[in-house]
């Protein structure tokens, strides 16, 4: 019998699908509740007529295994240098930039073979081995509420992926968790907007590449194809003379979206959208105060791409 205990550790790859070997001591990464672990397979049927009731036994076929954990947002401490998330991001086709002693930045880019992960999930006693993983991101913010980041990551089916370990003692970073305050919210040039809440998800496409070379269940490695970013935002209602969001609705008009918090150096956040776009405005109602819930996509320009969210630490 074990307590439950669940610990991711990651670390970016330098080939793909080679075991990079994250460490407890410098790759821990800190998760909002129990991260979850889905293997994916398929039971492959044998059609084979016998002359008896029943059927020949499927042959299971490991294709992926899948991670899923939330963690607190939060910088690395110091300007200029890459939290231990860093690795995180760019394993979601994000390019990270990092200006020393000043900022480092993230940017989507369009490569199919981009960045890879690999995550040592640990289940009490039990180490799962994902090599090779890519994923995908969704950014949560609420007035007053620590900003957290759920994440998706799919890798390779490859190996011996379970084994027993003696659970490792972790060294987590004593960074504190960003709050959404001060948020120097904008949207469409407008300053001064109540907004209550607001997600973020970069909606990138993994899919697995086929290759019957592999000998990774015939799986050569898994890919992003696309991404189709998109959000939603809950401001308090304004007058039309402020904003109008039907007139941006009605002119498919594309419009700046940022937030940049006020906070403590080493541990600011910033994003940036420039190509944000209305969906249906709706009204909503918050403890009896008329709200606007505004979904949105955030796209590329057509002149340049990789360029509709930007997400920079300080």
């Amino acid at each position: 019998m074990e307590k439950v205990r669940g610990l991711i550790l990651a670390k970016i790859e330098g080939t793909y699908g080679a075991d990079s070997s994250p460490a407890a001591a410098t790759e821990a990464i800190i998760t909002k509740g129990m991260p979850s672990l889905e293997f994916i397979g398929d039971a492959k049927a044998r059609e084979i007529p016998l002359s008896y009731f029943g059927a020949v036994a499927p042959v299971n076929v490991g294709q992926a295994l899948k991670a899923t954990f939330t963690t607190e947002l939060k910088g690395s401490g110091t300007a200029g240098t890459a939290s231990r998330y860093g690795c995180l991001f760019k394993a979601c086709n994000m390019t990270e930039a990092v200006s020393a002693g000043v900022s480092v930045s993230y940017t989507p880019n369009s490569v199919l073979d981009g960045s890879s992960v690999t995550l040592y999930f640990h289940a009490g006693g039990t180490k799962h081995l994902l090599v090779g993983c890519v994923g995908t991101y969704k950014l949560n913010l609420k007035a007053g509420e620590i900003v957290t980041i759920d994440w998706e990551f799919t890798g390779l089916y490859a190996g011996t992926h379970a084994s027993t370990v003696t659970y490792p003692t972790p060294t987590h970073e004593a960074i504190a968790p960003i709050y959404w305050q001060k948020g120097n919210f904008i949207l469409n040039a407008v300053e001064d907007l109540v907004v209550t809440e607001m997600s973020l998800d970069i909606g990138n496409n993994v899919v697995k590449r086929d290759d019957g070379n592999s000998d990774n269940n015939g799986v050569a490695r898994y890919v992003i194809t696309n991404r189709s970013a998109s959000g939603s935002v809950m401001i308090e209602k304004e007058p039309l003379a402020t904003l109008n969001p039907w007139t941006l609705w009605d002119g498919s008009t594309q419009f700046n979206l940022e937030t940049k918090p006020t906070l403590t150096a080493g541990n600011i956040f910033e994003i940036a959208m420039t190509g944000a776009t209305l969906g249906i405005p709706s009204y909503g109602d918050r403890e009896n105060i008329m709200m606007w819930n505004l979904p949105f996509t955030f796209n590329p320009t057509l002149s340049a791409g990789d360029n509709e969210i930007v997400i920079t630490f300080k």
